[in-house]
């Protein structure tokens, strides 16, 4: 299992994430957090959630296309539920070499 002692919390710009209480709520319960303006404002490439979004989509696509938001809710779950661990160790794992190459390309795309 991989080692989240030295992880960081981070949100993106999204009005949920930036809420007041949403950032008072970080700031009491974890334990290294990134305030709001910390993080880029549009930074996929440093964003395991992106890739795994990315996963997510491609389960869905295998599937009939829902006709109601119930049945895309039960669709959405079955996705997430056929993601196995080692993915999203791996998408953890392979951050320090994002940030390696994002940093190389000046803050440039990637391509990953």
């Amino acid at each position: 299992m991989t080692d989240t002692s030295r992880a960081i919390f981070m949100q993106d710009g999204a009005p949920p994430h930036t809420a007041q209480k949403t950032q008072q709520w970080c700031r009491q319960h974890l334990s290294d957090f990134w305030e709001r303006g910390v993080w880029p404002g549009n930074s996929p490439d440093l964003n395991p959630i992106e890739n795994l979004w990315a996963i997510v989509q491609q389960e869905v696509d295998k599937m009939t296309p829902a006709t109601s938001a119930g049945e895309l809710a039960e669709q959405l779950k079955k996705a997430w539920g056929r993601i196995k661990p080692d993915v999203l160790e791996t998408l953890v794992a392979g951050m320090p070499q994002r940030m390696r190459d994002c940093i190389a390309m000046k803050g440039g795309y990637i391509g990953k």
